[in-house]
């Protein structure tokens, strides 16, 4: 009966192992993180896109042979343009992974720089004033909730991102405008204004989609 026990052992060692190493080389590594050199490449890559586009151009082209696996993962990136510590652009295309990391940096550039509503184009005269900053997206968790109260409940300021969907309308606020909003109620208010709601629609019924998710953000020095 001893040698059935010890096997039975080294099988659960070695099963042990396995998931470790699955966990470890893929589960750990499709997470947000990036190291310090893809984090670099991302951001010399919409600097570039952000040059090119103030100029009148299109897309970059990029030799995708050339990137590291990680960049060729469908993730979805929020890319924000600052000037003076003030925005000056922001994007995110989608709230669903749907191309390569770069490819949606580089996309999202392009939108930031001339598709913000609430900004004109950024001209060539600007470019070396804006200081670029991406926020890798992890995917969004729909919140269950019966009551404005439990909503507040549920809710992690400053470490939250929200996104508010009501019908075709939808906004969202990044972790870090917690700093500007840091009572979750008043969150939510101008958050529902961002979407083109009065100030309480998210208190009222039928009540928003509300969507949280967490965010790797780097820029550039």
């Amino acid at each position: 009966m001893e040698f059935p026990r010890r096997h039975s052992a080294w099988r659960f060692v070695l099963g042990a192992i396995a998931v470790f190493v699955i966990w470890y080389f893929f589960i750990q590594r499709d997470s947000q993180e990036l190291d310090a050199s893809e984090q670099s490449e991302l951001l010399h890559m919409a600097r570039e896109q952000l040059v090119a586009v103030a100029a009148g151009g299109g897309a970059i082209e990029v030799d995708e042979a050339s990137l590291p696996a990680r960049l060729l993962r469908h993730d979805i990136a929020f890319v924000s343009l600052i000037v003076d510590g003030q925005l000056r652009g922001c994007m995110v295309d989608s709230f669903s992974a749907h191309e390569p990391l770069y490819r949606n940096v580089l996309r999202n550039t392009i939108l930031a720089a001339s598709e913000d509503e609430r900004f004109p184009a950024v001209t060539p005269e600007e470019v070396r004033s804006i200081r670029i900053a991406i926020s890798l997206l992890s995917p969004s968790e729909r919140l269950k909730f019966k009551a404005p109260e439990e909503l507040i409940e549920k809710l992690n300021p400053g470490i939250d991102g929200v996104i508010f969907t009501l019908g075709n309308a939808t906004a969202t606020y990044l972790p870090d405008v917690w700093r500007s909003f840091p009572d979750p109620a008043e969150f939510l208010s101008r958050l529902s204004e961002k979407a083109g709601f009065p100030p309480n629609r998210w208190r009222e019924e039928p009540y928003p989609a509300i969507e949280t998710y967490r965010v790797l953000r780097f820029e550039e020095p």
